[in-house]
C-alpha cells in the first residue's frame, strides 16, 4: 500500500502585507545564520539555530527588502513546525524564493529578522501580536483537521463500493479546495489565519483524493480508511495538545500567556 502521508501540521504562511508590531522583546532564541541571497536565481538562503533551551515549534521572520531605486517592499513569514520541532542547539536550513532582483544596477537591500518565536510549552519571545496569531494559526489547522476525522467517521457507518467510496472523498475533496479559496478571500482581520485555514483545506483536500484512489483498489475499504486515517488523527491530537484552551476555542486571549521565558 502507498503510504499516505498529510503535512498539513508543517506549513508555512507568507503574507505580503507587514504587520505592524506588537508588544515585543527582542529575540535572542533563533539566531539566523549563513545568511545569502542569489539575484539571479532569487533564491534566499539562510539557517536557522536553535541557541535557547527549549524545543522551538514556530517562529516569524520579517523580510524587508528594497531595490537601488528606493522601492521597498516588507513581508512576514510564518512557519509552524510543531510535527518537526526544532531542538536545543539544531541547526535547519531555509530556502524562500523572493520576486526581487532583477534591478539594472544589480543592488538588492535585504533584511531578514526574527520577531517571534513559540516554544513547545506554548510560552514564546519576541511580538505579542505575532505568537498569538501563530497560534490561532494553528488552531484553525487544527480544526480543520477534526472537521475532516469527523466526517470521515460519519462516513465510515455507510456501506459503500470502491468506487463509490473514490466518488465521495472527491467530492469532499472539491467541497474543501472551494472552502479554501473562500477563506482566502476572507476579510478575516488576522490574514494570516485565513491563509493557513486556505491552505489546509487544500492539503487536506488532496489527502483525500489520495485516499481515494487507495480506497477504489483495496480489499477491506473500511480497513484501509482506518489505516490511512492514523496518521492524521496522530497529527490530530498532537495540534490539539499544543493549543492553549484560549486559541483551541478560538478566543486566544490577548496580553501575551506564557509570554517569554
Amino acid at each position: 500500500m502507498r503510504r499516505i502521508g498529510p503535512v498539513v501540521l508543517s506549513c508555512v504562511v507568507l503574507c505580503g502585507v507587514f504587520a505592524g508590531p506588537g508588544l515585543a522583546t527582542e529575540v535572542s532564541a533563533l539566531e539566523i545564520l549563513n545568511k545569502s541571497f542569489d539575484p539571479l536565481t532569487k533564491q534566499l538562503e539562510f539557517e536557522l539555530r536553535n541557541s535557547s533551551e527549549k524545543v522551538i515549534t514556530a517562529w516569524r521572520l520579517s523580510l524587508a527588502r528594497s531595490d537601488g531605486h528606493g522601492h521597498a517592499q516588507k513581508s512576514i513569514l510564518d512557519q509552524d513546525l510543531l510535527m518537526s520541532p526544532l531542538d536545543p542547539g539544531e541547526t535547519m536550513p531555509g530556502r524562500r524564493r523572493l520576486e526581487i532582483g532583477d534591478e539594472e544596477d544589480g543592488r538588492t537591500a535585504l533584511s531578514v529578522k526574527v520577531t517571534a518565536v513559540v516554544f513547545a510549552d506554548l510560552s514564546y519571545e519576541g511580538d505579542t501580536e505575532a505568537a498569538e496569531t501563530i497560534l490561532e494559526a494553528r488552531a484553525a489547522r487544527v480544526e480543520e483537521i477534526g472537521a475532516v476525522l469527523d466526517t470521515l467517521e460519519v462516513e465510515r457507518q455507510l456501506r459503500r463500493s470502491r468506487q463509490a467510496w473514490q466518488a465521495t472523498l472527491r467530492l469532499r475533496a472539491q467541497a474543501l479546495r472551494k472552502q479554501g479559496k473562500e477563506s482566502q478571500e476572507s476579510d478575516d482581520s488576522h490574514g494570516q489565519v485565513a491563509a493557513q485555514r486556505s491552505v489546509t483545506r487544500v492539503e487536506l483536500a488532496e489527502w483525500l483524493e489520495a485516499v481515494g484512489d487507495e480506497m477504489a483498489v483495496a480489499v477491506d475499504p473500511n480497513g484501509t480508511l482506518d489505516e490511512l486515517t492514523t496518521g492524521l488523527r496522530e497529527q490530530y491530537e498532537k495540534g490539539r495538545r499544543a493549543l492553549p484552551d484560549q486559541a483551541e476555542n478560538g478566543r486566544a486571549q490577548k496580553g501575551g500567556k506564557g509570554g517569554g521565558q
